[in-house]
């Protein structure tokens, strides 16, 4: 893997994981719930989890579509699914609100995984892979491809990881949740921007 793949897949994950509907504030109202720092760990083992399942798992969609069809129509859903979801996520966002305070360590890892699936973190990494000088279609088309998209997920899923867990302790430790509260920016916006800018990416690539 290049420094400059290195550095868009770590930089994705950190960008992912600034978003508070990505877990870190989950972990937060956990460990205030219990009074207990020692959930933020526990909450952000169980995301990370949830986060590298849900990438690996789009990402294993798209191999396998690979060896079915041809690039142009791998390349052309990606493209269409990522201006999808940017157009929900701008127009439409509805965070589930039937998740209840009283979860486990599995009931986070599922929440993680349905969480990242609906934001499309798999296909930025899958779209993430025309830009760091890699075609479509050879990874798509490689016997071995599904590990070529192992480290990207993994590496993706360390920055998301790095940023909930900081930005988690940073919250508690502070007791920051208020001051957040009121002056936090929108992520759901950003993240329908950077899906646009990916589709069209990929559109004119």
């Amino acid at each position: 893997m290049s420094i400059e793949a290195l550095g868009f897949y770590l930089g994705l994950g950190l960008f992912h994981g600034l978003n508070p509907a990505m877990g870190w504030l989950f972990a937060v109202a956990l460990a205030l719930q219990h009074n207990s720092f020692s959930w933020i760990p526990r909450a952000v083992g169980a995301l990370l989890v949830g986060h590298f399942l849900a990438v690996l798992f789009t990402c294993g969609i798209f191999v396998l579509l690979g060896k079915a069809l041809s690039p142009f129509w791998v390349k052309g859903l990606s493209g269409i699914a990522l201006f999808g979801f940017g157009f929900y996520w701008l127009f439409r966002a509805r965070h589930p609100n039937w998740v209840g305070m009283n979860v486990g360590i599995m009931d986070l890892v599922y929440w993680s995984f349905l969480m990242a699936s609906a934001h499309g973190a798999g296909l930025m990494v899958f779209a993430g892979s025309s830009f760091c000088g890699k075609p479509f279609f050879p990874w798509s088309m490689q016997g071995g491809s599904f590990k070529l998209f192992l480290y990207p997920s993994v590496v993706h899923s360390l920055g998301y990881f790095l940023a909930i867990f900081l930005i988690a302790t940073v919250v508690f430790r502070a007791d920051l949740l208020q001051f957040f509260y009121k002056k936090w920016i929108n992520f759901d916006i950003l993240w329908s921007i950077s899906l646009f800018l990916a589709a069209m990416g990929i559109a004119l690539g």
